[in-house]
């Protein structure tokens, strides 16, 4: 669920104050307009009433995506001035939140923190297109019978590596992941990211089957 407060904003252009609802947490796996929203810049997007000037107000917010494992924070830009003292208050507000949703809010690494919209804007953008590509993969990988592992997306963005692993057989294990990927890049070549995923663990005997994703909420 995303909640919903008011604000007094002032206008940039004729510096009119006013009463404006602003989203303070946006819940972007269950609205899709939201998602969209932020997804271009646009979430708390407001229109002065005096002189009708487009603007972003001077507030902050939090975006949550759980089945991405996406945790944001966005601020102002122009909080980017005083960025320790912001982020050690993310810190603090993300342990409460923590302590008072519990398990209702499976996110297992520190925040995303954005200083204005266009970073959460990008990291939307850029989790659309894994997820177009991962519609492919599982689209061969089912043909070929093979299973899917789901891999935490947040360890799969820190590490450059696919979010969903192919696999052989009934348990997935780093063996059976490598027998899956070497199936699947059989099958089709242009599936690049599993291939480079395949060839880091050819060719580290060490690296071990990725986190599990967790629960979405």
């Amino acid at each position: 669920m995303s909640f919903q407060g008011t604000i007094e904003a002032n206008c940039p252009s004729c510096t009119d104050g006013f009463d404006a609802p602003i989203w303070s947490f946006v819940h972007g796996g269950k609205d899709q307009a939201l998602r969209d929203q932020a997804k271009a810049s646009e979430c708390n997007m407001l229109l002065c009433p005096s002189c009708g000037a487009a603007f972003l107000p001077e507030a902050a917010w939090i975006y949550y995506e759980p089945e991405d494992e996406i945790l944001a924070f966005v601020f102002p830009p122009s909080y980017k001035a005083e960025e320790t003292k912001w982020r050690d208050k993310m810190k603090a507000d993300f342990a409460a939140m923590r302590e008072a949703l519990g398990d209702h809010l499976p996110v297992g690494h520190e925040p995303e923190v954005f200083f204005g919209p266009d970073g959460l804007a990008s990291l939307l953008e850029f989790e659309d297109w894994r997820r177009d590509e991962r519609d492919v993969m599982e689209f061969f990988a089912k043909d070929l019978k093979l299973s899917v592992y789901r891999a935490s997306p947040a360890w799969a963005r820190e590490n450059g590596a696919p979010a969903r692993l192919p696999y052989k057989g009934k348990t997935p294990t780093r063996a059976s992941v490598i027998e899956g990927l070497k199936i699947l890049v059989a099958a089709n070549d242009r599936l690049t990211a599993w291939s480079d995923y395949l060839a880091k663990l050819e060719k580290d005997p060490s690296a071990v089957l990725p986190p599990a994703a967790m629960a979405a909420s």
